[in-house]
């Protein structure tokens, strides 16, 4: 017995070397992929940092209170009041200009109150939700909207948009609060909401400005 134990203990320290190598290459290899992910971070940082320094003409901010998304967004830009009001009001033209909407369309009108229809999908990376809202819009002329979606994929969705001159500009702004009747992730439910948020926001601003160069004023550089 000790003779086959004489002949198997320099195997038994190979194979201990062996291990002890392997785990420490493995160790080695995590703590590299460690530095690179560290790495690539800070230059996703530096590169956002870097992009502050030309302030994005469009800013938007989203923040979660309960179940619900609290979004602020607002521009400034060149375009006549009437112009910015006839683009914010041409709610049966929403889906030639906003992305992802699908459709959108006027089902009633009584005074100053229109109610809109509208369906599309929206999303961030790989999460994406479906929209579906029928919308009660109160008209205040020349200076704004409010929204209250009375049926859809939201349990609450209600949103005011205004209009209001900033000396040789035009001022634009949006708040909203936003709960969808379907699970919606803490972190990358927020952050589709607010890219949801600005990709309409946007659209709008930028067909504002469009309408307003062809009128002949220039939009905003």
């Amino acid at each position: 017995m000790m003779i086959f134990e004489r002949l198997h203990l320099p195997r038994a320290a190979a194979l201990g070397s062996h291990t002890r190598a392997a785990e420490a290459q493995r160790a080695r290899a995590r703590t590299l992929a460690v530095r690179r992910f560290v790495a690539a971070l800070i230059l996703v940082v530096a590169a956002g940092v870097a992009r502050g320094a030309s302030p994005d003409p469009i800013v938007v901010e989203a923040r979660r209170e309960g179940d619900a998304v609290i979004v602020e967004a607002h521009a400034l830009l060149h375009a006549e009041l009437e112009i910015a009001w006839d683009v914010l009001t041409d709610y049966d033209r929403y889906a030639e200009f906003i992305p992802d909407l699908k459709s959108s369309r006027i089902i009633s009108r009584s005074g100053e109150t229109v109610i809109v229809e509208q369906k599309g999908q929206v999303g961030f990376f790989l999460f994406r939700f479906p929209m579906e809202v029928t919308l009660s819009v109160i008209e205040d002329p020349r200076s704004g909207i409010t929204s209250r979606a009375t049926a859809g994929t939201f349990r609450e969705m209600t949103g005011r948009y205004t209009l209001t001159r900033d000396g040789d500009k035009l001022r634009f702004t949006y708040s909203g609060r936003i709960v969808p009747d379907f699970l919606l992730p803490p972190l990358i439910g927020t952050a589709a909401v607010r890219g949801a948020v600005k990709k309409q926001f946007g659209a709008l601003v930028k067909e504002m400005q469009t309408r307003g160069a062809a009128a002949g004023k220039p939009p905003t550089q």
